[in-house]
């Protein structure tokens, strides 16, 4: 996205039409600076922006389209009075018909007219979400299908939008375009404020002002999906946790529990489904152990095969299914949830209860898999401040923290992220120098104003670490070589 790219195109080289600017060369300077930095954060990243806007748009439809896709599997027809069969059964039905896989959840149906979703741990899905689901009617206990949940084109969009499919890799590039994006709607803002073109409806001077003009007026709808994006990405996100732990405005420890036994992980890496993981705020919360009877140590990370009463690594005199739930009932979890199984004999019961729509209706807890006591209970108001704004930031990233309203915001935001891109290009295809460089801002000659930018441009660079090394090696190559060498100098401005 080049926000203010071309506020200028007619007159590249001149600063903004003030009486007063004229007599403040040095604002004519910043305005000449910002400008530059502007222009090349959007070649930096207007491809990858898009790719950005375009997945996010599109998977802000993720609930309506498997509904729609999977309806087959998701909803059942009951009779009036029909009665559903055990859980037990149906997780049985399940193991019959996948035997070779490990059961790692199970979704019991929030109403009548849906089904029960068992979760099988699969070698062979993607590398966000390696399980398959599969769908239970809940009424008969036979198995309607299954889904490959690696392998679906939300997901594919998920992957997309997260990592590139690429992995590692792809995480920081994403995340790289993120940061970018949040300068070039700052410098953009500023470029706007300066130099607003309050003239010009079709042409070049038209789709200059509805450059300008919508991403002014769309900026804090822009910076907000920005900031509430982050907290999922490797090095921003993983700092986030780091700071929210040291200031303690996460979930309550173990301790604060009195939680005396633990087993060596955390809650997020109970389920590599992202759909039936615990809520973001309780990720790196540390999972207690179940108290085991006599002769039931054992290897408390290793998961072993379902049974008929527990979980994938239940062990002999763990409770049943039907009671793991009947309790996540008795404490209120509300609405649609998922039982995690124990993993080993000292695995617990997890349920998981997420709400996007209401993330102060989030519940997580853990259940002795022998006596079914809560060994730990967290939820809204254990959630720290920050834990707070970072869970309402998902509900709003996602369309769905107010319904309909808040997803056509979000997407309509995507959607001028595109058209801003376009337009950006559109406008430096027309005003560029045929055959005389890349067609830049020139630089501005105050070096004072242009050390102050670049500190803080730093500045910012340390609030989103990505952005502030590649901010130093731009600057480190323009000092030792475009400066330097006299074609590279015409060709960059």
């Amino acid at each position: 996205m080049t926000h203010a790219t071309s506020l200028s195109e007619d007159r590249p080289d001149t600063e903004p039409d003030s009486g007063t600017d004229r007599a403040q060369p040095s604002r004519n300077q910043l305005y000449k600076t910002l400008w530059r930095w502007h222009f090349y954060a959007g070649v930096l990243v207007t491809p990858l922006l898009v790719l950005l806007a375009a997945t996010g748009g599109i998977y802000l439809f993720k609930p309506a389209y498997e509904d729609w896709v999977y309806k087959d599997l998701r909803t059942v027809h009951a009779a009036e009075h029909a009665r559903p069969v055990p859980l037990a059964e149906q997780v049985d039905a399940v193991r019959k018909a996948k035997p070779e896989a490990t059961i790692q959840s199970v979704t019991p149906p929030s109403d009548r007219e849906h089904s029960t979703m068992v979760t099988l741990a699969a070698d062979g899905g993607g590398p966000w979400a390696p399980t398959v689901s599969v769908y239970v009617n809940p009424y008969d206990g036979k198995v309607l299908g299954s889904v490959d949940n690696g392998k679906t084109f939300m997901q594919n969009v998920r992957e997309l939008h997260g990592n590139l499919l690429s992995g590692t890799v792809g995480d920081r590039l994403m995340e790289l375009t993120a940061s970018w994006a949040a300068i070039l709607t700052f410098t953009g803002l500023y470029l706007w404020w300066r130099a607003r073109p309050r003239r010009g409806r079709t042409g070049r001077r038209g789709l200059r002002r509805w450059h300008a003009t919508v991403g002014a007026a769309l900026s804090g709808f822009l910076l907000l999906l920005i900031a509430t994006g982050l907290p999922w990405t490797g090095i921003w996100g993983e700092q986030l946790q780091k700071v929210i732990t040291a200031t303690k405005q996460g979930t309550p420890s173990a301790e604060d529990y009195k939680v005396s036994s633990k087993i060596p992980t955390t809650a997020d890496h109970l389920t590599s489904n992202p759909d039936t993981s615990v809520p973001w705020a309780a990720e790196k919360v540390q999972v207690p152990a179940s108290k085991a009877g006599g002769g039931q140590e054992g290897d408390e990370g290793h998961a072993g095969h379902m049974d008929g009463r527990g979980g994938g690594g239940a062990a002999p005199g763990s409770l049943s299914i039907e009671r793991a739930v009947a309790i996540a009932h008795h404490e209120r979890v509300p609405g649609t949830f998922t039982v995690t199984l124990p993993q080993g004999p000292k695995g617990v019961y997890t349920i998981s209860g997420k709400s996007e729509a209401d993330p102060a209706k989030q519940r997580t807890l853990f259940l002795d898999q022998y006596s079914g006591k809560v060994l730990a209970s967290y939820g809204w108001p254990q959630y720290g401040l920050l834990s707070k704004l970072v869970e309402e930031g998902i509900a709003l990233h996602q369309g769905e923290r107010f319904g309909l309203p808040n997803l056509l915001v979000a997407l309509g935001t995507c959607l001028a992220v595109i058209g801003m891109a376009v337009s950006g290009v559109v406008m430096w295809w027309r005003r560029r120098p045929a055959g005389k460089g890349l067609g830049a801002p020139r630089r501005a000659q105050d070096a004072r104003v242009t050390r102050g930018v670049a500190l803080i441009m730093l500045i910012l660079g340390v609030a989103m670490p990505l952005a502030g090394i590649s901010m130093l090696l731009i600057l480190t190559l323009d000092w030792l070589l475009i400066r330097r060498i006299a074609p590279l100098r015409r060709f960059f401005g």
